[in-house]
């Protein structure tokens, strides 16, 4: 138990391996459950949602009788998106909601990811908490208190109408043919009816999981099946998720694979025009390319002729315009 279990994005590992075992969920559903309710005020609910991965029933499964035996109730949600086991955690007024997925990593791998009654994850302090918890003595509740656990089966379609609600409510997405790539994933049922009810003709890829063939040949790390379809049915725009649907990769209507440095420039260029820029900024990580400070940059001083009131600022722009040259036809 001296090694650390929480990574950068929850507890992961290859099923049946320390620590995606069922011994290691069901200590980690105890933990998870005993640090939610050890102020006695809480409201004793948590939701858990999977993708599709065959390990994930043992690891449901698991973190259920942790966190029953000490007093939570448990909502299963099924397969359904990432982002919806973060809204529907604050939605339903859970303490806690739980993730099973490794994300874009292949079948054989799984992991457990735990979200707040925010619906954010949790923070480092309250995972550390939890693990220093796993680690020592885990008192049941006594008989009576034992929780309840239920499936919960309108899960998937709240989320999806909500997903709807962030679509501006004038547009439809009538006559546009969209390729959906969903990995075999979590969001294999979701993703297509929200586009389908927008508007869309929808082509489908990555629809039929069967345990073990998620984000095999599909989905966000294999985009060229995307690709491949978008030119093969003459689409407008190829979407292809990964296997929890928290992440995305856009085709375009040639097959091109548009990078992921190219969208964040042109969503932060014209929501900056918008007014919707919280801050006037773009946070990116440090896999982005220097020809994205540069393009912002050169967005930052409007092309217009002026000369900024410093010789630093001036210089930055120079550089920005050169790569502009480069760049903006890729960009825009």
């Amino acid at each position: 138990m001296s090694r650390k279990l929480f990574g950068t994005d929850g507890v992961r590992g290859r099923a049946n391996t320390y620590p995606m075992t069922a011994e290691m969920a069901l200590r980690l559903g105890a933990a998870a459950g005993r640090y939610f309710r050890r102020d006695g005020r809480n409201r004793h609910r948590v939701v858990i949602g999977k993708d599709t991965r065959l390990s994930g029933y043992m690891l449901e499964n698991a973190l259920t009788a942790g966190l029953t035996s000490t007093g939570m109730n448990v909502l299963l949600l099924g397969p359904v998106p990432t982002p919806a086991v973060g809204f529907l955690t604050r939605s339903m007024r859970a303490d806690l909601g739980i993730m099973i997925s490794a994300s874009h990593n292949p079948a054989e791998d799984n992991g457990i990811k735990f979200f707040g009654p925010d619906g954010f994850k949790l923070s480092d302090e309250a995972e550390a908490e939890i693990e220093t918890l796993v680690a020592g003595a885990l008192d049941p509740v006594a008989p009576a208190s034992i929780g309840r656990a239920k499936r919960i089966d309108d899960g998937r379609g709240r989320y999806m109408e909500y997903a709807k609600t962030t679509f501006p409510a004038k547009l439809r997405l009538d006559g546009l043919k969209v390729v959906l790539d969903c990995a075999n994933g979590a969001a294999y049922r979701a993703a297509p009816d929200v586009l389908w009810e927008l508007g869309a003709d929808v082509i489908p890829l990555g629809v039929e999981p069967d345990g073990f063939n998620i984000n095999d040949g599909v989905g966000s790390t294999h985009p060229q099946a995307c690709a491949d379809a978008v030119r093969a049915h003459g689409a407008h725009l190829g979407i292809s998720l990964d296997g929890d649907a928290d992440r995305v990769v856009i085709v375009d209507q040639t097959g091109r694979v548009a990078d992921g440095d190219q969208i964040m420039a042109l969503l932060a260029g014209r929501w900056a025009e918008q007014g919707r820029l919280a801050g006037g900024a773009l946070v990116a990580t440090v896999m982005s390319n220097l020809g994205l400070e540069h393009y912002l940059t050169a967005r930052a001083c409007g092309w217009s002729g002026r000369r900024s009131e410093t010789a630093m600022w001036s210089s930055a722009c120079a550089r920005a315009a050169s790569t502009w040259a480069e760049n903006s036809q890729a960009i825009s």
